[in-house]
């Protein structure tokens, strides 16, 4: 598989892979009986993940990836409250 040189597609896969990550993760603590609220962090992930798909420069990579990172935050703190171990997933650096 060639790898693609472009530091925006590279870090908006990454930022992507992330996102689902904390998707899957999110629907197996449901799954076991964990309430995500109004489905908030479901709904969160799935916005962000959609956004990728609109990026068109580093600006607006930098600034998902902050807002990725909160919601990361959020969810680690959810988890804690659950007695579960929380994340800690490598994020691009801009």
């Amino acid at each position: 598989m060639e790898k693609n040189s472009d530091p925006l597609w590279n870090g908006t896969k990454t930022v992507r892979d992330n996102l689902e990550t904390l998707r899957i993760y999110l629907i197996d603590c449901v799954d076991v009986g964990m309430r995500d609220t109004g489905d908030e962090f479901y709904n969160e992930i799935l916005s962000l993940i959609d956004d990728c798909a609109v990026l068109s420069t580093m600006d607006e990579l930098s600034e998902l990836i902050e807002r990725a990172k909160i919601v990361e935050e959020d969810i680690d703190a959810w988890l804690a409250l659950h007695g579960r171990s929380s994340l800690s997933l490598p994020w691009p650096k801009i």
